[in-house]
């Protein structure tokens, strides 16, 4: 397949996965305590560069935020409150005081009720004036930015909560330029409700869909803005991962604990245990409540709400694939979603492992207990007096504590084992056949990502899967690889091409990310899946 005359001449850079909060508390000067983003400085130098080298080369680009750029899931508890008492000139702050100040608000946070979201919105913006300044730099510059939903804000849906954006990005805008040029500049901005696509060269989604805990059945949301607030307050087709992000993982504060599965959860928790086991007991002690929120959520399975939103997500789905040209592959696209019910994800995810850790137990409390009686029964037909046989007893026992002991530490200090990302590979490689697009590109997972699709190496043209990691700084497993803590990675496509590129604050340049070929047999890249 040979599109080249049909390639858009405009480039493309994509970043994912930014986790923006609130910014600073203008009270104490302090960042909030969920906070995540402190990289404003070096997202507006990203963009600088951009600018200058498009400038530069003489080409246009899209500025693609590919989820989760803003997170509205680790929303401190206290905006709710502020927001009921206050008397903000905006509408939203009434319906987000009264979704805040409830015990369930109190305790966990505001749920994002439309009317919320566009006040936690509000308060991101003007908690990152600088950030906001970057996208409306990109702007003015001729350039194009668009938003695409992740799992963390699903609500950039809602046509209120992009007016609380557009709003900023033009206000910041016209600091810099006339009124007219300033509302020129924004009408570059977009909010695309699923993914990006250019036919016969990039398909660009944030990938949670296919990610089995933290996957919607009904993505589409768009049309849900005008309704009323009680259907969001029911917390219907909520992902696992997304529960346990509001309702445990922001418990624990400013430890940033934003996992995109809970796979990974293991790592955090030896981290506690060995760093900061008094935290780890007073979450535990303090949140016995969000036990009631797991039989709340399995008991009350709100048909009618679901119903609501599955009807509007098929018909955004119908009409969006008739927009897009896609058609019934767009229904093949939306079928790859890796949904299942809460039970059975539970058990899956954490159900799992605790029977493995179970039976492992078992196994090893019978095994130990054999060797003991078996030493036991030993050391009672040796001949000798009694403090002969006491002391070895207490040989016996000694060394069996010892064991005990090196086993735990074992346990806690060994390194789990990472998620594996071939959910998100398939549904890749997938995507690639059904559009015959070379590039698909990910976010979602936190991790960097470069994988040759098609194993056949004689191909005419290759396909290939990005992951564009995150800007945070990630919990990570250990790696013997020179890197920073903080990646700043993204992709940069050309043509029919694409180069995966960390942005570097110190030497003010792009440089290539750093990513070894691996031996597992699960990551193999000459495995065929």
């Amino acid at each position: 397949m040979d599109d080249s005359e049909n390639i858009p001449a405009h480039e493309l850079y994509v970043v994912s996965d930014l986790h923006i909060g609130r910014g600073k508390n203008p009270e104490t000067g302090r960042f909030y305590e969920l906070e995540a983003f402190f990289y404003d400085e070096d997202f507006r130098s990203f963009c600088v560069y951009l600018c200058e080298d498009a400038s530069r080369r003489g080409v246009d680009f899209k500025l693609v935020l590919n989820g989760d750029v803003f997170d509205l899931l680790r929303i401190d508890r206290d905006v709710g409150q502020r927001a009921a008492a206050s008397s903000s000139s905006m509408g939203a702050a009434g319906s987000m005081g009264a979704a805040g100040t409830t015990l369930r608000g109190r305790r966990f946070g505001p749920v994002m009720t439309p009317d919320a979201a566009a006040t936690a919105m509000l308060e991101i913006t003007e908690g990152h004036p600088v950030f906001i300044d970057a996208l409306a730099g990109v702007l003015l510059a001729g350039h194009e930015v668009i938003f695409l939903p992740g799992n963390h804000d699903l609500e950039l849906q809602w046509a209120r909560v992009q007016a609380v954006i557009r709003d900023a990005v033009e206000r910041r805008a016209r600091r810099r330029a006339d009124e007219p040029r300033a509302r020129a500049a924004c009408s570059r901005m977009s909010f695309q409700p699923w993914f990006y696509y250019e036919p016969g060269r990039v398909w660009i989604e944030h990938g949670c869909q296919y990610d089995p805990e933290n996957a919607f059945r009904y993505l589409l949301r768009g049309e849900l803005d005008d309704h009323e607030d009680r259907m969001f307050r029911a917390e219907q087709d909520m992902p696992l991962g997304n529960f346990f992000q509001r309702y445990l993982y922001n418990a624990f504060g400013h430890i940033t604990f934003i996992v995109p599965s809970t796979r990974a959860n293991l790592r955090y928790f030896k981290w506690l245990v060995l760093n900061k086991p008094h935290l780890l007991l007073r979450v535990f002690v303090s949140h016995s409540r969000f036990w009631l929120q797991v039989i709340r959520r399995l008991a009350k399975p709100g048909l009618e709400v679901r119903r609501r939103m599955r009807e509007s997500h098929e018909r955004a789905l119908a009409q969006l694939a008739i927009d897009t040209g896609l058609g019934p592959t767009l229904i093949e696209i939306e079928a790859l979603k890796a949904t299942r019910t809460d039970l059975y994800q539970a058990i899956r995810s954490l159900g799992w492992q605790t029977l493995r850790v179970f039976i492992a137990a078992v196994l090893i409390a019978l095994f130990a207990f054999g060797l003991w009686f078996a030493g036991f029964h030993g050391i009672h037909q040796l001949r000798g007096g009694f403090v002969f046989k006491a002391s070895l007893f207490l040989m016996l026992d000694f060394l069996f504590l010892l064991a005990a002991m090196a086993g735990i530490a074992y346990a806690v200090m060994r390194s789990a084992a990472e998620p594996s990302s071939r959910p998100l590979r398939k549904s890749a490689r997938k995507i690639a056949s059904l559009l015959e697009v070379p590039l698909v590109c990910f976010g979602h997972t936190h991790e960097e990502v470069l994988w040759r699709l098609n194993a056949r190496r004689d191909l005419p043209e290759p396909s290939w899967y990005f992951n564009t990691g995150t800007w945070i700084a990630v919990f990570t497993h250990d790696e013997l690889v020179p890197r920073d803590r903080v990646q700043y990675t993204y992709l940069h496509v050309h043509a029919r091409e694409a180069d995966l590129l960390h942005w570097s604050p110190g030497r003010n340049a792009p440089v290539p990310v750093i990513l070894l070929d691996e031996r597992e047999p699960d990551a193999g890249p000459s495995m065929p899946e």
